[in-house]
């Protein structure tokens, strides 16, 4: 699990974050999502594919959307084309992966507590993430929602922006399929 990134480097690195732009004054910058993701990916690979899950923010959907809201399983992507979503949905599916886009934080956290997920992989800016951290107990064994533990991969959004956003949808697409990065 540990392939060149060692539990003191996810530790410091999660309890470091919210000092990150200090910290790239004084000249010392690092990647949170490349060191969770390299920390977490031998273990991320070993969940059954029906118990992992693509969940991304509802601020990579586009203007025009015509997705609904369920209650239940967040922005119902139509495949519609109009952004990235519905074709990251089709292949999620296809690998037999859940896929959800949903509206906050909050509401992820209940979905994930409601679903079997053991591992998800999540788009989320620096605000999100930093807020999540606060929140959520995470450690080397996983983000812990209430009983469960959830190993993550983490994308980062292009920017702070809640509408009209944008990730590597390629480098999503390599997660998905189980490819090394």
């Amino acid at each position: 699990m540990t392939q060149g990134c060692s539990r003191l480097k996810v530790i410091s690195a999660v309890f470091f974050f919210p000092l990150r732009a200090f910290l790239a004054r004084l000249g010392i910058r690092y990647d949170l999502s490349f060191i969770i993701n390299n920390y977490y990916q031998e273990k991320f690979n070993s969940i059954p594919a029906a118990q992992k899950a693509v969940i991304l923010p509802h601020c990579l959907i586009g203007d025009k959307c015509p997705a609904h809201f369920s209650k239940e399983d967040g922005i119902l992507c139509s495949k519609c084309k109009k952004c990235g979503c519905g074709e990251i949905r089709a292949l999620a599916e296809e690998q037999g992966w859940q896929f959800y886009i949903t509206p906050s934080t909050g509401f992820t956290k209940r979905l994930v507590q409601r679903k079997t997920i053991r591992a998800a992989v999540g788009a989320a800016c620096n605000f999100e993430i930093e807020k999540g951290i606060r929140s959520t107990p995470i450690n080397t064994k996983g983000v812990h929602l209430q009983r469960e533990k959830v190993i993550p991969q983490i994308i980062l959004t292009a920017r702070y922006d809640c509408l009209n956003n944008d990730i590597d949808w390629e480098h999503l697409k390599r997660i998905i399929r189980g490819e090394t990065f």
